[in-house]
């Protein structure tokens, strides 16, 4: 082997010649085809989730602090909250899979302001949305709305049209034992 190696060495003409001498191989494998990834779930239409945003929507204006406030500042909110919700839910909506997506359709006001919170307020010129909304988040998934406040110890349901024993958004259900 060592010889064979010092004659390569010294001749590299010899190994193209030997290279090309030996037979090809041929490729006994079949075709390489990538996998196709599995076909999308389709998503709902934003029409059919409408029920769940309306409550979604009436639940927050409902706990807005309104002392200083229209009605219509307050039913003009609720709109925008509801049109900039069905914005986000638009593709994100999975009846057959709930939690898929339920993380993009949540609203939250705690540390940060929700921005469909921030654009309604901007819109109907309210100050200070952050401190007059409840610090909460809100699941909006098919069949089931429920709000974690920041002082509850379970979400609360808000709205469910889900079988009994049904847990749309991976949190722990009212009757659930820790």
């Amino acid at each position: 082997m060592a010889r064979r190696i010092a004659q390569t060495v010294a001749d590299p003409h010899h190994v193209l010649v030997q290279l090309q001498a030996q037979p090809s191989l041929t490729a006994q494998a079949p075709e390489f085809t990538p996998t196709k990834k599995a076909p999308r779930t389709p998503s709902k239409f934003v029409g059919d989730c409408s029920e769940e945003i309306h409550i979604a929507a009436q639940w927050w204006s409902s706990k807005l602090t309104q002392h200083d406030l229209a009605n219509s500042e307050v039913l003009a909110f609720e709109h925008a909250v509801r049109t900039g919700l069905q914005s986000k839910c638009n593709g994100h909506w999975y009846p057959n899979n709930p939690l898929r997506g339920s993380g993009h359709r949540s609203l939250v006001n705690d540390i940060s302001t929700d921005p469909i919170f921030l654009a309604a307020a901007a819109e109907v010129r309210i100050r200070d949305i952050g401190t007059r909304l409840p610090k909460a988040v809100m699941w909006v998934n098919p069949c089931c709305v429920k709000v974690q406040l920041d002082n509850g110890r379970y979400p609360e349901t808000v709205f469910s049209t889900c079988a009994s024993g049904s847990n749309s958004e991976g949190t722990a259900s009212d009757d659930d034992d820790l």
